[in-house]
């Protein structure tokens, strides 16, 4: 079986790569890293019978990588929470791998791929994905300030960011507020299409980006507003991603 790995971490896309080559007879023909990558790869190309797809993406969700395809091919999700993809399972995917990937959970889904078959329109099957999807952003984030607790809107909030094991939103008004969700949380929890992931420490809303300078070793300098008190880079693995995601 011929497969195609969509996933926008570079270093989690190459441990699957690893795994599948050596727990399967899986021949993975490509890696892609955005949307974007994918849809043109796959336009460029004969679309494989298996895609393993990351469900958020940089510039957008696995399943706007469905909405490309003409026939529907073997899915498996990969995701770092789980939030979404026990919705998803009910709706014709074949099973999802939770991030990082364990190679006996890997074996069991490929074995579960062999006897299921994806049933019904394609355009039914993505139209309920999405639904299931959108649906599940989250909107408000409830925060402790003192003694008193607030609830902030998302479209209040510039950025998420982590500092010594601890997260924090910063507000449009330059408030700091300690949030009880790790990054990868958020980071699931949050429409792609407006925060992007531009390395280990940071999520950045796309209205709050004031400029994008070339950075040493390929990477890119970013200035936000509020103004942050350290250099925003955003990694080298992340600047694909990150032009499609600004290009989307």
């Amino acid at each position: 079986m011929k497969a195609l790995i969509i996933e926008d971490e570079k270093l989690t896309a190459d441990r699957l790569l690893k795994l599948v080559n050596e727990h399967t007879s899986i021949n993975i023909l490509n890696t892609c890293y955005s949307v974007k990558s994918a849809r043109q790869w796959i336009n460029e190309n004969e679309c494989p019978e298996l895609l393993f797809l990351d469900i958020q993406l940089g510039d957008g969700t696995g399943f706007d990588v469905l909405e490309s395809l003409e026939t529907f091919p073997h899915v498996i999700f990969t995701t770092a929470f789980d939030k979404y993809v026990l919705e998803a399972f009910k709706y014709n995917s074949v099973d999802y791998l939770l991030k990082p990937v364990q190679s006996d959970k890997l074996v069991l889904a490929i074995e579960k791929l062999k006897k299921v078959r994806v049933q019904g329109d394609l355009s039914d099957v993505i139209g309920n994905l999405k639904s299931q999807l959108s649906s599940a952003y989250k909107q408000k984030f409830l925060v402790k300030t003192g003694l008193k607790y607030a609830s902030i809107p998302v479209q209040d909030i510039a950025y998420f960011y982590s500092e010594s094991s601890t997260t924090y939103l910063k507000t449009n008004h330059e408030e700091s507020m300690i949030v009880d969700h790790s990054l990868d949380e958020i980071e699931e929890l949050i429409d792609p299409s407006c925060f992007f992931r531009v390395n280990r420490y940071m999520l950045i809303c796309d209205k709050n980006i004031v400029s994008i300078d070339s950075y040493f070793n390929n990477r890119l300098l970013l200035s936000v507003k509020p103004e942050y008190k350290e250099n925003i880079i955003v990694s080298r693995e992340k600047v694909r991603s990150f032009k499609d995601w600004l290009d989307s």
